[in-house]
């Protein structure tokens, strides 16, 4: 598996092992109406361990997945087109867990034939 080209989270090492899109833990104040007293809290990502079908790799991939990225997952069609999109925002987001989600399906022939097609139809 060729390294993560943007290297492990340091700030949030949790979200190493999932697919959390780049979010973290907030910090922030509540700060109270009557005497204005500011109190230091944190709000946390809403994180949920699901089972996602790959069609690719023909299996459940059980896998810790923010709200967002899950809400993202359904736009782009489903777990293979999320993991496979070229864009930099969307390698950056996937973290090392997703970099390797990306790299195995990468491997299946399927996935290998619909890049070739795809390339020969941008003439390359």
């Amino acid at each position: 598996i060729p390294a993560y080209p943007y290297g492990p989270a340091l700030l949030y090492k949790q979200s190493n092992r999932g697919l959390y899109g780049g979010t973290r833990i907030h910090f922030g104040n509540n700060v109270s109406k009557r005497t204005e007293t500011h109190t230091r809290r944190s709000w946390k990502p809403n994180i949920l361990n699901k089972s996602l079908y790959s069609v690719a790799l023909r299996k459940m991939v059980k896998l810790r997945v923010s709200a967002r990225v899950l809400r993202t997952i359904d736009k782009s069609g489903g777990l293979d087109e999320y993991l496979l999109k070229d864009k930099e925002n969307r390698v950056k987001e996937l973290g090392e867990l997703g970099w390797k989600l990306r790299w195995r399906l990468m491997q299946e022939e399927s996935v290998r034939e619909r890049l070739r097609l795809e390339a020969l139809a941008l003439g390359l």
